[in-house]
């Protein structure tokens, strides 16, 4: 587990996990379907424009003969149809709409190298030690997408004089705990300036430097995924619909983690009250988290004085479903680390 004590928080109902598992398996990419006895005629000729439509969770995401429009300003359709050799119909969904409908970091791109789409991994550009490029790509999927994990990964390995990581040689480390490499040298590596500070007088300014940064309330009107971040008093209180956590303490010398999975079948609206119980004001933020690798939309963060309570809530589009999960990030500004008591709740409307 990480330093932070990153806690995934279940669902308000158990179809969330299962479901996102089985819609990736069955769609990526050929979402291969055999057509309905009496369905219209087949198709002749190869793969054809198909009117049909996609869903998820029968909340339409792509319409029936939806097209997309490239860099170039060609179109093609999202949705193909192909009639087998005995007449059956399959449709096949485009792949950078698939990377758009099941929100996937980085999207879909095409690894020439190795002659496949890369799903939430992206090639980067390697310079030389000059700075210029080297016409070479990094596809390390270390460095550049992992599915959501619950431990810091560390990766280290050997690198040539253009930068590009050897994979036979990498190590994984989780945070804070120790990892050999074949040669027998031992290391132990830290992220987010969790060593400690031998500096009193640096880390005050450090503190000083990220409140100057932080306002002391969200940004409403931002939006992410399904969510987008309205005043408290927008909501109806009177439609508590639901509650996955209530007034739980928690505190940490660094920082406190908890991602919580709401959903629209509660209704319109999530929040999460937040109370700094500690003894310093504390830094709060609130992530999107994507579905698919490990990538994340960033809403407001803000500061909360010792003492002080907060609710971030969070107006929902029912016709996102798979883009529903919201991580929490509570870090101190002050001496003492950071404690907080959480409350995650939804309400059916508005007022």
């Amino acid at each position: 587990m990480r330093h932070g004590k990153r806690e995934m928080r279940k669902n308000y109902t158990p179809f969330v996990a299962g479901m996102v598992t089985m819609v990736l398996l069955i769609g990526l990419i050929s979402a291969s379907l055999a057509a309905n006895t009496g369905s219209s005629a087949q198709p002749a000729g190869g793969a054809q424009p198909a009117q049909v439509g996609v869903g998820i969770f029968l909340k339409q995401q792509i319409a029936p003969g939806e097209t997309l429009t490239t860099e170039k300003g060609g179109t093609a359709p999202k949705v193909l149809s192909y009639a087998d050799s005995k007449g059956e119909t399959h449709y096949y969904i485009e792949a950078t709409a698939v990377a758009e409908l099941f929100d996937v970091t980085s999207g879909v791109n095409f690894h020439e190298e190795a002659n496949q789409l890369e799903f939430g991994a992206k090639g980067r550009e390697l310079r030389d030690k000059e700075g210029k490029p080297t016409g070479e790509q990094d596809w390390s999927p270390i460095s550049s997408s992992a599915q959501r994990h619950d431990f810091n990964l560390i990766a280290s390995g050997k690198t040539d004089e253009n930068g590009k990581m050897d994979p036979s040689t990498v190590v994984i480390a989780s945070e804070g705990f120790p990892a050999t490499h074949d040669n027998g040298i031992s290391f132990e590596r830290h992220s987010e300036g969790r060593e400690p500070n031998p500096d009193p007088e640096l880390q005050k300014e450090q503190w000083a430097r990220r409140k100057s940064l932080l306002k002391d309330k969200p940004e409403y009107g931002k939006s992410f995924g399904m969510y987008t971040e309205v005043d408290p008093a927008e909501m109806n209180l009177g439609s508590i619909s639901g509650r996955s956590m209530d007034g739980q303490e928690f505190k940490d010398e660094n920082n406190i983690e908890h991602t919580f999975a709401f959903t629209a079948l509660l209704g319109k609206y999530a929040a999460i009250t937040i109370e700094n119980t500690g003894a310093s004001e504390a830094q709060i933020g609130v992530h999107r988290l994507q579905t698919v690798g490990h990538g994340m939309d960033v809403f407001s963060s803000i500061y909360l004085p010792a003492g002080g309570k907060i609710t971030r809530a969070f107006r929902i589009d029912e016709n996102k479903p798979l883009q529903n999960q919201l991580e929490l990030l509570a870090k101190p500004l002050g001496p003492g680390g950071v404690s907080v008591k959480l409350t995650a709740e939804q309400y059916r409307s508005a007022n």
